[in-house]
C-alpha cells in the first residue's frame, strides 16, 4: 500500500496541482495532510485524487468551520481535528501539524504509534525513536525554503522516500 503524505501547501495552488499529479501517477492508496492547507478551495483539490485523503487543520487553518464543509462536500476527504489517530495497513498513525509540542511528545511518549506524521517546520525528515517513526513531509509549498517536497511511505517495503515536486 502507498501512502502519500504531504504539508504546509498554504494555498500554494501551482504545488498542490504537481503534488496531485505526482501522488495519482504514483497510485497511492491514502493522502494524509498534515495541516495548513489554509482554505477550502485548496481542500477541493485533492478530492480529485481517486482515494481516501485525511487531513488535520494546522495552526494557518483558520477558518477551520469552512475546511471542515468542504471535506464533508468532497465526499473523499475527513478532518477529525488538530489531532488523527488511523490504522491503515495494520500501522496506528498519528498525525498532527506539530506546531503544539506538548500534543507531539505526548503522541511520542504514548508508545501508541508505530508513526507520527508532522508538519509545521517546513523542513523535510524521516527518523526512528525506538520503534516509532516520524515523519515529516517537508513544505509543498516551497514557500519558505525554496524546495517544495512531499514524501511517500510504503507500507509493504516499510520504506518512506522524500520526493521533491
Amino acid at each position: 500500500m502507498k501512502i502519500g503524505i504531504i504539508s504546509d501547501t498554504h494555498d500554494t495552488l501551482s504545488a498542490v496541482h504537481e503534488a496531485i499529479r505526482l501522488f495519482s501517477s504514483l497510485e497511492i492508496d491514502h493522502l494524509l495532510h498534515a495541516g495548513d492547507i489554509t482554505s477550502p478551495e485548496t481542500l477541493l483539490l485533492f478530492s480529485a485524487l481517486p482515494c481516501p485523503v485525511t487531513a488535520v487543520f494546522g495552526n494557518c487553518d483558520r477558518d477551520r468551520s469552512s475546511l471542515g464543509e468542504a471535506a464533508q462536500s468532497a465526499g473523499n476527504i475527513s478532518i477529525p481535528g488538530r489531532i488523527a489517530d488511523l490504522t491503515i495497513h495494520d500501522q496506528r498513525i498519528g498525525m498532527m501539524h506539530g506546531d503544539d509540542p506538548l500534543a507531539l511528545i505526548a503522541a511520542a511518549e504514548s508508545g501508541c504509534f508505530d508513526i507520527i506524521i508532522t508538519g509545521h517546520t517546513h523542513r523535510p525528515s524521516v527518523r526512528r525513536s525506538g520503534d516509532t517513526l516520524f515523519i515529516n513531509p517537508g513544505e509543498a509549498s516551497g514557500e519558505r525554503y525554496g524546495e517544495a517536497t512531499v514524501a511517500l511511505f510504503d507500507t509493504e517495503k516499510n520504506d518512506v522516500e522524500i520526493i521533491i515536486l
